[in-house]
């Protein structure tokens, strides 16, 4: 029978330096995990979106952080990029990570109606029902022609419980969503407001339809599009002067209308494939 000896002195402390080595390494680890920047976060943001969102002078941590609100277009125009009002702060919730799940809260009282709480796992998520409000100059900063029509009024977006589930590089959407531009107005036109809009996004994603509709206002804006696999947009509708509308007013919405789409009679052809 073989009897096997304890460990030399020599050997224990090695075993013993490699413990207290690994322990520090795993500590500082996860200092830094707790400790990370919201740079991070606002890398991420950039990155995902391609650029088209960016988060503005990232204070605090990646777990607990704020930063303003920047729309781009993505292509490395500044002049286009547009800011949003107020800051928006987020806060992740470590406990949530051990099931699994990311679960990150965001507050902005001058933009949120109340905070949003965005659950994300490995095949999917979900985000709360929510509301926002936003100047409809935001729009500028998608471009063309949003940037030459100069948009007035507000924006207010919100949205039943959105839920998606990915799959390798595909992903689905269900839910609805519906955006309502507000006293719309534009620098192209002294007509202050000439409508209110309202475009609603049914269904699920890819696929999913859209519908625009005029609800008040001279200036008669409709349409409906889908949503396709990457994004893409197809949309086709129709801009043209409300009948009975006064001869001045009609004159002053003529030359806005003319910049909307291909002209057509009396009105213009929305025609949009992004």
């Amino acid at each position: 029978m073989t009897v096997r000896s304890a460990p030399s002195g020599r050997a224990a402390l090695a075993l013993r330096a490699v413990a207290i080595a690994a322990a520090a390494v795993a500590s500082a680890a996860a200092v830094i995990l707790v400790m990370a920047p919201a740079s991070w976060i606002a890398a991420g943001v950039r990155a995902t979106s391609r650029g088209t969102v960016t988060l503005g002078e990232p204070r605090g941590t990646a777990w607990n952080g704020s930063a303003s609100v920047i729309l781009g277009t993505g292509d490395g125009d500044d002049s286009a990029r547009t800011s949003l009002p107020g800051s928006v702060s987020w806060q992740i919730d470590p406990w949530t990570l051990l099931t699994g799940t990311l679960r990150i809260t965001f507050h902005d009282p001058s933009l949120l109606a109340m905070p949003l709480a965005v659950r994300v796992g490995a095949l999917g998520g979900e985000a709360d029902a929510d509301r926002v409000r936003l100047p409809a100059a935001v729009l500028t900063g998608i471009g063309a022609p949003w940037n030459t029509i100069r948009p007035g009024g507000t924006l207010d977006l919100d949205w039943d419980t959105l839920r998606w589930r990915t799959g390798g590089a595909a992903m689905e959407l269900r839910g609805q969503i519906r955006l309502t531009w507000e006293d719309a107005s534009s620098t192209l036109t002294p007509v202050h407001p000439f409508g209110r809009y309202r475009l609603r996004i049914d269904g699920l994603y890819p696929g999913a339809q859209v519908r625009l509709a005029t609800l008040s206002g001279p200036l008669l804006l409709s349409g409906s599009g889908t949503i396709t696999t990457g994004g893409h947009v197809h949309f086709r509708g129709t801009a043209r002067i409300r009948p009975g509308t006064d001869a001045t007013v009609a004159a002053q919405l003529s030359g806005l209308v003319s910049l909307l789409g291909r002209r057509d009679r009396d009105g213009a052809i929305l025609d949009l494939a992004i």
